[in-house]
């Protein structure tokens, strides 16, 4: 017997969320791996520099289906985060996805309309819906779930049928570990610093060192660890405060202001000299 979670681990499906505005597509869509999800907010933010930006909406939808049709040509797993509410916008996916041999699944959302509205009405400006756009939507969505498969899909799932925050969990452990040599700084600073971010080899001293750095420049930094499991924290490298003393010091950071107030060598906290507080 073919169960929901079967059907999603199909590895060359095109799952469709379905639901109106605020009804959780974004959470749902967690539980895949990232580079799997085409989300229509993130091409807008691409395209038009806002997340919620009407303006550019046909080109969005242009560039949506453009990269469908690659990863539906490579055989890859797809899952579209969009309203998909309009017959019209499904359609067009279906078909694509028909017409190259790939399991459809329409993945609904089920939230209440008052939830969606609750939580739509909670959205930052430029991303709350008008609504009566979200009851429109939630009303489409919910006249054609009866239909879906008749529209061409190969499955209906419910999301509440799974296991959606387990599978999210899951596999952001997973990438967790994947990525465990530089989750201190992932947890510290984001993940886009951690990407200028390299660990030194191995050496023989107390602390361990590494260095952010892009082009010709580099910050020096160390992993302090002053025996209080409370406080162990970062420390990067800044000149002396004291001007005849060649240092090196250091400083407390945590956080992406402390970085680059270091780097400019004005820390925002305390220094310590290794020559003048030995």
């Amino acid at each position: 017997m073919t169960t929901p979670t079967d059907v999603l681990a199909l590895p060359d499906a095109l799952i469709l969320l379905l639901g109106a505005a605020g009804t959780g597509k974004t959470r749902t869509s967690r539980m895949f791996p990232p580079d799997s999800v085409l989300r229509a907010d993130d091409l807008r933010a691409l395209c038009a520099g806002d997340p919620g930006s009407q303006q550019a909406n046909g080109e969005v939808w242009d560039v949506l289906e453009r990269a469908l049709a690659i990863r539906l040509r490579l055989g890859l797993k797809t899952v579209v985060d969009a309203t998909n509410s309009a017959a019209a916008h499904r359609a067009r996916l279906v078909a694509a996805g028909r017409a190259h041999g790939a399991p459809v699944v329409a993945l609904l959302l089920g939230p209440g309309l008052s939830v969606a509205q609750q939580r739509n009405a909670a959205r930052p400006g430029n991303r709350c819906v008008p609504a009566d756009i979200v009851a429109e939507q939630y009303a489409q969505v919910v006249a054609a779930h009866p239909r879906l498969e008749k529209e061409g899909f190969d499955h209906v799932v419910l999301a509440e049928s799974l296991p959606v925050l387990g599978a999210a969990l899951e596999r952001l452990a997973a990438e967790e570990e994947k990525n465990e040599a530089i989750a201190d700084v992932r947890r510290v600073f984001g993940d886009a610093a951690a990407d200028l971010f390299d660990w030194d080899a191995p050496g023989g001293g107390p602390y361990r060192t590494g260095a952010f750095a892009a082009a010709g420049e580099s910050l020096a930094v160390r992993w302090a660890d002053d025996g209080d499991p409370f406080d162990h924290h970062f420390q990067a490298r800044v000149s002396c405060p004291t001007e005849w003393c060649p240092g090196p010091a250091w400083t407390p950071v945590r956080s992406m202001a402390d970085l680059a107030a270091a780097h400019r060598n004005t820390p925002a906290d305390d220094t310590e000299c290794e020559r003048c507080d030995p």
